[in-house]
């Protein structure tokens, strides 16, 4: 299937759907009949883009993961202290920004595989601005801080 902006713009509102859901019934494992009533959808224009549920939330973990700021180039005249520190900012904002959708995303029971993926994205674009000499020192230095920052997240 194109990805028109209508198609866009049906998977954003699938998508809000079941935030929203997720957020007001937080114990509550949300059926696609569920989603489709909340976005006043079809069920055949639901399973016309996602095969289930769980496509639907890997896509949604996704799309807020992809969005995480890498290092701008604009930093390269800034120490790595303070490349680190303005990349850590720009994340901490971020992630307010989307604070609906971190929020029910880390509280799913089945969260772990979010968390480790959050970790990695993290990891990844954080991987370019090296405050260690040692890159193993540097590795589990990241780890403990972004595994801190999860804990504190959920």
């Amino acid at each position: 299937m194109q990805d028109t902006r209508r198609v866009r713009m049906t998977k954003k509102i699938i998508k809000e759907a079941y935030i929203e859901l997720s957020d007001s019934h937080p114990d509550k494992r949300m059926s696609i009949t569920d989603i489709c009533k909340a976005a006043d959808i079809n069920r055949s224009t639901f399973y016309m883009h996602y095969e289930d549920v769980n496509q639907l939330i890997k896509e949604i973990e996704d799309d807020l993961l992809d969005r995480i700021p890498y290092p701008s180039e604009a930093l390269d005249s800034l120490s790595k202290k303070e490349q680190y520190l303005d990349l850590l900012e720009g994340t901490f904002e971020y992630i307010r920004e989307n604070k609906k959708t971190f929020t029910v995303l880390l509280s799913r029971l089945d969260n772990d595989n979010f968390k480790k993926k959050i970790i990695g994205t993290v990891l990844d674009r954080y991987k370019a601005i090296t405050l260690a000499k040692n890159d193993t020192f540097s590795k589990y230095g990241y780890l403990f801080c972004i595994n801190g920052i999860v804990g504190m997240l959920t």
